[in-house]
């Protein structure tokens, strides 16, 4: 497979940007569904749905010009299924709330991985 350089502080500096921006998109969707504005969310959601896949990819070391969310070895359990769900029907409260839940769990298994690495290359061989 072609990975970038694990963990690199170029990768690290990206995703960082990327969740921020994520961040920013979850503040307003989430007034837009209080205010039960699916309309005005629908165009937020699109961006958000982006920025996991491109998560994903980034937090997996892949290149995003060449794979896909089925290359990814670390993701969410039933990523695919789930993110096909969101895709389908951007406008719902729930969808929302899952690529909220879909951000959560693949933030912790980029620090999980992020962890392991740090303590596998300490190690003295």
């Amino acid at each position: 497979m072609d990975r970038i350089d694990t963990f690199s502080q170029d990768r690290d500096m990206a995703v960082e940007r990327l969740l921020s921006e994520w961040n920013q998109c979850k503040a307003k969707l989430a007034a837009h569904f209080r205010n039960r504005e699916s309309d005005l969310a629908e165009p937020l959601m699109q961006r958000a749905i982006l920025l996991f896949e491109q998560f994903l990819i980034l937090s997996n070391s892949l290149n995003q010009d060449v794979h896909s969310i089925k290359d990814c070895k670390i993701k969410p359990v039933n990523a695919k299924e789930r993110l096909d769900f969101i895709v389908a029907r951007p406008k719902l409260f729930h969808s929302y709330k899952q690529l909220a839940e879909l951000f959560a769990e693949q933030e912790k298994q980029f620090a999980k991985q992020a962890i392991l690495n740090k303590s596998k290359n300490k190690r003295p061989d």
